[in-house]
């Protein structure tokens, strides 16, 4: 079967354990079953969790019988048909009867009985319905005639998908057929999951095992490279690593995976909302389920993993007898598992659990939520679990409860900076103190800046400082440290923006609030940031910055402040010490945990940029692809387009072509998610770039040249104009343009409309002409790492930013 069918499919089902120790035959992808067909039964077992592509398998299987001139039947146990004696089978054949003669097969008296059985034969007179045990048997040697029948003329394929699901009567004929195989060129099909229904199913073809009678065919996990050439080609190469990891090689499991670009928090239902093809999957596997069982699954879901029965049972609002039977059909489903259920059960996958959840009425939501907030150990349980609950079932005016989500919303600003903003939004919407509060506001706004919503964050930090309004319970005018903060936060995003004096304003304001030494220290090493992302050389940028950063910082920002000193030799060439600051970096920060490095990922960053100018591409490489690995698994959205386009940029110059047009899509993907024009021109010039050089086509200029007077044309441009303008000279469409800058599709057409009579042209061509020979800020060729930028007349500028980083 082809790996594109495997990932494809998507309705079937983690890895495929063996089934049995008997001595069956590995029959490989079960091709070789047609080439010489066995005179007798033969039983092909296809075994796996779910999602593992069994059911593409059993349709390959159909394929190529088929080809080969055979007859096929092809059934699946539903949970319709699990009240229907043979239900399985009669899915499986009823279609076949339909089209073919069977009356001259079987003899009459089995011809009676299979009437009683087959919809198909209902017109040649009514049969016995197979109700009595005499009946039942006289019904097993029907169908055993009826196969022997069809087999007569061609070999017979039947393929009997979903068979842990299949009725009691249904296995009861698999096992007659396989103690009495019937004559003739016969292969039955089996695929089932083995860690669902009874375990007769198991049992069954254990015992056949043991007599040579099944063959198994495997259900290989997608190889490396199978998954790679399948996955969407936006996504860095760390990233789909990532979700091959968490995916098990299970096609269906990485399907739903790439298709929410991310793998699923287990504790975060409502984080990653299911596509609704996903959800519709997923939910194909609690069809099966009691009212109760689903009722349980549903405040399972509710709950942090692992999650305990009796929790389960307060939130449901089930009484103990209906709980333990409807915990019961959840592991007998496989929805769940654990070694013990009074030792906590978590869900066979996130997806499970999220699906559950999704699907739940907001009402009821409420009150699930409100119920495990009274559970009697979540309050000893830490304000991350109590606010996954207050979010949804808190009441305004909770000051208690807006302490709690803010104190969460701080604690996972950095593993998932959008779920701290809803909370921190939450908490001010709960208690009006709390909203005025400048310190809540700014941790929205670094939650905002963050995730990628730059204005956002501009506008819920703005006035930090110098606020003065007091509200009940106390004055909002923040301490030094909260202003402080606030001012170097802004700094970074207008220095994303491309704003640099509105950024450098935002340095000296915090410069007047900075008195402690440690704040010094931040501020010295905000500057030499700023001073490296602009290109200018501010005193405190040099050599004589290093006392004062390194010996008030503990050791992460230490090493964030080396890594910045690097960078900042290597771009005045001074190459011993660069070397030194670049190894005392790499020592303090190779040795923090992602869960601390990801609040100094500039510090990353910039040490990868001083080790590509220092010729260690092996090593920048690697830093990058550690910050970008860090950045996309905590959907830190601001970050991830500068390590995409860093890391494109180097692999193009070290001929790693394939990875750089891989890089460079992955960049400009992301970059339209951040509310940055300068950003998104920056991704689109690289992008570009890359896929010429990786097409064999001449590469633009390293720098623009310089332009003392901009096109006459250009400046009659309005700020806007100016940005669809550079937009339009890098190839985008209206509505590419439309998306990266939030406007309406009309809009952006009267925008081109107003450039086109102003700039009195009439093609996308000429404006694109145009932006090009004013040397327009928008389209630069994407530094590389480490390369020093060529002489300007005016300050030269780094033309990849540091990203939104620093703690």
């Amino acid at each position: 079967m082809s790996s594109a069918a495997r990932l494809n499919h998507h309705d079937d089902h983690a890895q495929a354990p063996a089934a049995h120790d008997g001595p069956a035959r590995e029959d490989g992808d079960g091709t070789s079953l047609f080439d010489r067909p066995s005179a007798r039964l033969v039983v092909a077992e296809v075994t796996g969790d779910r999602w593992t592509g069994k059911t593409s398998l059993l349709n390959q299987l159909t394929r190529t019988a088929s080809a080969r001139g055979w007859e096929v039947a092809a059934g699946h146990a539903t949970v319709t048909l699990s009240a229907v004696p043979y239900g399985i089978f009669v899915d499986a054949l009823d279609g076949l009867l339909a089209r073919t003669d069977p009356l001259s097969g079987p003899a009459h008296h089995h011809l009676t009985r299979l009437t009683g059985i087959f919809p198909a034969l209902a017109p040649a007179g009514p049969g016995p319905r197979p109700d009595t045990p005499a009946d039942r048997y006289h019904a097993l040697r029907a169908v055993h005639a009826l196969l022997e029948s069809l087999a007569r003329e061609r070999p017979l394929l039947v393929t009997l998908d979903d068979a842990h699901r299949a009725d009691p009567a249904s296995l009861e004929l698999l096992a007659h057929l396989i103690r009495h195989p019937p004559a003739g060129p016969v292969v039955l099909a089996v695929a089932h999951r083995p860690r669902q229904g009874d375990g007769a199913l198991r049992s069954l073809l254990a015992e056949a095992a043991l007599h040579g009678v099944v063959r198994r065919v495997g259900v290989a996990p997608l190889s490396e490279e199978e998954a790679l050439s399948l996955l969407p080609d936006d996504l860095s190469r760390v990233h789909c690593e990532t979700l091959l990891a968490a995916s098990g090689g299970n096609p269906g499991l990485l399907r739903a995976f790439a298709a929410l670009r991310a793998v699923p928090d287990r504790c975060g239902g409502t984080a990653f909302p299911l596509p609704i093809e996903v959800l519709t999957d997923c939910l194909r596997d609690f069809r099966g389920l009691s009212a109760a069982g689903w009722l349980a699954a549903r405040s399972a879901a509710v709950l942090d993993e692992p999650f305990d029965v009796t929790a389960v049972g307060r939130v449901a609002q089930l009484d103990d007898a209906t709980l333990r039977s409807a915990v019961d059909e959840l592991l007998r489903e496989d929805l769940v598992h654990g070694s013990h259920p009074t030792r906590g059960l978590r869900f066979r996958n996130s997806l499970l659990r999220a699906a559950a959840y999704q699907s739940s009425g907001s009402g009821w939501l409420q009150g699930a939520h409100d119920r495990a907030t009274a559970l009697p150990a979540r309050w000893d349980s830490g304000s991350v679990p109590l606010a996954r609950h207050l979010e949804h079932s808190a009441l305004e005016g909770d000051a208690t409860g807006a302490g709690i989500l803010l104190a969460a919303a701080a604690e996972r600003l950095w593993d998932d900076p959008a779920q701290s903003a809803t909370w921190t939004r939450t908490a001010m919407n709960l208690d009006p103190v709390t909203g005025r509060a400048p310190a809540a506001r700014l941790l929205l706004g670094r939650a905002l800046a963050l995730t990628g919503r730059l204005g956002d964050c501009l506008a819920a930090t703005d006035g930090i400082g110098t606020d003065t309004a007091s509200g009940p319970g106390g004055s909002t005018r923040p301490g030094l440290a909260v202003t402080a903060a606030a001012h170097r936060w802004r700094s970074r995003v207008w220095r994303a923006l491309g704003d640099d004096a509105a950024a450098l304003a935002e340095l000296e304001a915090a410069a007047r609030h900075a008195r402690e030494p440690a704040a010094r220290a931040l501020l010295h090493a905000e500057r030499l940031a700023h001073a490296l992302e602009t290109g200018t050389a501010p005193d405190d940028a040099g050599p004589a910055a290093a006392p004062a950063l390194l010996t008030a910082l503990p050791p992460a920002r230490r090493g964030r402040a080396l890594a910045l000193l690097a960078a900042a030799a290597v771009r005045r060439g001074e190459t011993t010490p660069a070397r030194t600051y670049a190894d005392q970096a790499a020592a303090l920060l190779d040795a923090l945990p992602d869960d601390t490095a990801a609040r100094h990922l500039d510090g990353l960053y910039w040490l990868a940029t001083a080790e590509a100018g220092l010729g260690r591409a092996g090593t920048a490489v690697t830093q990058y692809g550690r910050g970008l690995r860090i950045a996309e698994a905590r959907r830190l959205t601001t970050l991830v387009p500068r390590f995409a386009m860093a890391t494109a940029a180097l692999q193009r110059d070290i001929g790693d072509l394939a990875g750089a047009v891989r890089h460079a899509a992955c960049a400009e993907t992301n970059a339209a998610a951040v509310d940055s024009p300068r950003l998104l021109a920056l991704a689109l010039a690289l992008k570009d770039e890359v896929v010429a050089a990786a097409a064999g086509a001449p590469l633009t200029a390293a720098v623009p040249p310089p332009c003392p007077d901009p096109e006459p044309g250009l400046g009659t441009l309005s700020r806007r104009e100016q940005e669809i303008a550079v937009l339009v000279s890098g190839g985008r469409t209206n509505q590419q343009i439309a998306r990266a800058l939030d406007l309406s599709h009309k809009t952006v057409e009267t925008h081109l409309g107003r450039i086109f009579k102003k700039l009195v042209v009439s093609s996308r061509a000429e404006v694109a002409a145009i932006v090009g020979r004013s040397g327009h800020p928008g389209r630069p060729r994407a530094a590389v790492p480490g390369q020093r930028t060529a002489p300007h007349r005016e300050k030269p500028r780094h033309d990849t930013p540091v990203p939104v980083t620093a703690e």
